[in-house]
């Protein structure tokens, strides 16, 4: 007798409306992310690689630009190859790793006080101080650090009764440094705060009841279990930091000039669109490897392997 065989059916998946629904309110947010920002990179790139769009071609010799029907590394080696560009990442590098490394040091202290320390009047009292420059404009705020630690300021002012000596930082990169710890205070004592908030109390008052020291809690139990929030305050620092205009325009001296402020006069000032697109192609590149180094940080974190 033969043997009768099962007829196979195709199988139909089954698409549920909850993900048409997700799908479709992923669209919106999507089509921006590709027309406000990778559309408008993707040109930035190619300008810089001397690929001139349609409409710039005819005043390219005007503002003495590289047009190429190739892409080419010329405008970077021109850049690479100024001393002023050497200059002005030397000031860069140096007031982006100075400001993160005060402004999470400070945050830290001010973080581990808020969850830490005694009295709460106290700390109430500083968790409103740290928070006041959030409430700031930035630009308010830059010009009350120039009243306050400028020339003829009142810190100067009150100096000059005790007979001290005083120099301003204002119009030097440490008037920088200081204003993004001062505009960055708030952003980063939140972030670490809600970090140590997760911590339970249980776990610290079995450490203290084993006799663990507070350095012991900190190396031990605080800091393993709120790397993720110290490496967002760090990246989110550097890439605040590193491509900032306000804080250094105003705080910073004339020559040399961090990258944001010279895309900006290079731009405007000087006619030269394609230098300062080709800054902006370098800074994204450098803030991109920061936030790559972060999410891999992150990424073992979550695995337990960090």
């Amino acid at each position: 007798m033969s043997q009768v065989l099962p007829v196979r059916t195709r199988s139909r998946v089954r698409v549920r409306p909850q993900a048409v629904w997700g799908l479709l309110f992923m669209l919106p947010p999507l089509a921006v992310l590709v027309f406000l920002v990778l559309l408008p990179a993707l040109e930035a790139l190619q300008f810089s690689l001397g690929r001139l769009p349609a409409d710039n071609v005819s005043y390219a010799s005007g503002l003495n630009l590289v047009s190429t029907q190739t892409p080419t590394l010329k405008v970077f080696q021109n850049l690479f190859a100024s001393p002023a560009f050497a200059q002005n990442i030397r000031l860069t590098l140096f007031v982006t790793f100075f400001s993160v490394l005060l402004l999470t040091t400070l945050a830290y202290l001010l973080a581990l006080y808020g969850r830490f320390g005694r009295g709460v009047r106290l700390r109430n009292v500083v968790r409103t101080l740290y928070l006041l420059p959030m409430f700031v404009p930035g630009i308010i705020a830059v010009y009350a650090l120039i009243t306050f630690y400028g020339d003829n300021g009142l810190l100067e002012a009150m100096l000059n009764v005790l007979h001290l000596p005083y120099s301003s930082p204002i119009r030097h990169e440490w008037g920088i440094v200081l204003g993004q710890v001062w505009t960055g205070i708030p952003f980063a004592v939140l972030l670490l705060s809600s970090g140590l908030d997760g911590i339970s109390e249980e776990q610290i008052e079995a450490a203290r009841d084993a006799g663990a020291s507070f350095w012991t809690l900190l190396t031990r139990i605080i800091l393993p279990l709120n790397v993720v929030p110290l490496l967002i305050v760090l990246t989110f620092t550097f890439i605040g930091v590193f491509g900032s205009f306000t804080v250094p325009y105003l705080l910073g001296p004339a020559a040399p000039q961090m990258l944001g402020v010279s895309m900006q006069l290079n731009f405007g000032s000087f006619r030269q669109p394609q230098v300062a697109v080709a800054l902006a192609v370098f800074s994204f590149a450098v803030c991109a490897l920061v936030g790559y180094l972060y999410v891999y940080a992150t990424t073992r974190q979550n695995r337990g392997k960090l």
